[in-house]
């Protein structure tokens, strides 16, 4: 199969970031290029053969924002660490593409440079046609699009919860992009790994320099309790839009003591319910076409899928929800052979089918209702986690199991089954 990839230059003195970054890139079959500065790069290549240029701001001899002036429509996606955020509010007023903070998420920094490739591939498409999670008519997705239409006009803070892979990041982007602070910053807070003085940096951003800006917390539900102060403060000022997500319940979380009430009731104002994929499963044809046409460009080939293809994608369980249905079919997409269609078994897809777990829940349930004893029950819902947690989330269990994530949480610490983090 002939592909034609984009091409990439990797400015960065720390030679295992640079490294690590262009191996990461590579896998994701982009051509890379490396430099250790800006006088170095200038001096090595031509910058407008480039569809990218990845640049760490802090360099020898140098600034990365150099780069912005020096290259004529080449995007420029500068890396920052944290102390410097005042600095990344500079660089996106002088023309970067984007920023992203040191040390950065491997997924989120792919997802940054595909999206700022395909928006220079096709500059007239509108910015949310590029949110995966927005595509579909079934009537949850509509629901979706039909709320974020009405709060991203207004300042009102907004929870989604949904599971891992839902698409509730490209939601909140979305309102973003929607709303009067579409020109500012849109700034990632991962509740699991944040510091103090991260938080810290942005609420002096946002305070002190009068900055305004869309925060999105993400993963709240893990934020630590020594934190969660400090989120609390920052909802409460007047020119800052907080959108948080969450894989958990948090008036349960409330409950058990893991999350303060009054920040719940802060960033609750709106609610946006992300059913899973395999709740919405009229979607799937739709974010199937669009992942398609990606690969299509990307690989510069023509990738189809069968009918039957398509079929076993609505018959599958989806537990990594749109994630996993993108990473399938990019899977898919790359060991396609020249000229055939995706099939089911090019496709890969072994999880249980939805008939296999519907019979295990029915199982569960006969039991109860014939009385059996105590212990053929905990036997049963012992082994059903044990086979089943490393491919559902916490959420997915419990719907499976008949209870409450509640009930689920206290009955795995009764019976000693370690949690599966999601």
């Amino acid at each position: 199969m002939n592909r034609i990839s984009k091409k990439i230059l990797v400015v960065e003195d720390e030679e295992i970031i640079r490294i690590s970054l262009v191996k990461l890139l590579e896998r994701h079959h982009y051509q890379t290029e490396q430099a250790v500065s800006v006088k170095a790069a200038l001096k090595t290549f031509n910058l407008n053969e480039f569809d990218l240029i990845i640049s760490d701001l802090r360099l020898p001899g140098g600034s990365g924002a150099e780069l912005i002036g020096a290259v004529g429509n080449v995007p420029v996606l500068i890396m920052t660490s944290f102390a410097s955020l005042r600095s990344a509010v500079d660089i996106m007023r002088q023309g970067a593409a984007d920023y992203i903070s040191k040390p950065f998420d491997h997924e989120e920094l792919i997802s940054s440079v595909k999206r700022i490739i395909d928006h220079e591939s096709h500059k007239s498409s509108p910015i949310t046609t590029t949110q995966a999670p927005l595509l579909g008519n079934s009537p949850e997705t509509l629901d979706i699009l039909n709320t974020i239409r009405k709060v991203a006009p207004t300042n009102a803070p907004v929870l989604i919860a949904g599971e891992t892979g839902s698409g509730k990041q490209a939601i909140a982007r979305a309102i973003h992009h929607a709303s009067a602070l579409s020109d500012r910053l849109f700034t990632v807070i991962n509740c699991a790994t944040a510091s103090e003085d991260e938080i810290k940096q942005y609420f002096d951003l946002v305070t002190k320099q009068n900055e305004p800006a869309s925060i999105f917390l993400r993963d709240l539900c893990q934020l630590p309790a020594n934190l969660q102060d400090n989120i609390l403060k920052l909802t409460k000022i007047s020119n800052v839009r907080c959108v948080a997500s969450t894989t958990r319940d948090l008036h349960e979380l409330c409950e058990i003591g893991l999350f303060r009430e009054d920040l719940l009731l802060a960033i609750n104002v709106v609610h946006i319910d992300v059913l899973p994929l395999r709740a919405r499963l009229a979607d799937i044809v739709q974010l199937t076409d669009y992942f398609l046409g990606q690969f299509s460009n990307q690989l510069n080939c023509t990738v189809t899928i069968s009918k039957d293809g398509m079929q076993a994608l609505s018959q599958n369980t989806w537990s990594g929800n749109i994630k996993e249905l993108k990473n399938t079919l990019y899977q898919a997409a790359i060991l396609l052979e020249a000229g055939e269609q995706i099939s089911p078994a090019l496709l890969g897809l072994n999880n249980q089918s939805r008939s296999s777990l519907q019979k295990q829940h029915q199982t569960l349930l006969a039991m109860s209702a014939n009385g059996e004893d105590a212990l053929s029950l905990t036997n049963y819902f012992t082994q059903f986690v044990l086979d089943n947690q490393d491919a559902m989330s916490e959420t997915t269990l419990a719907e499976k199991l008949g209870i409450s994530r509640k009930s689920l949480w206290q009955r795995r610490n009764k019976l000693g089954i370690s949690r599966k983090t999601d």
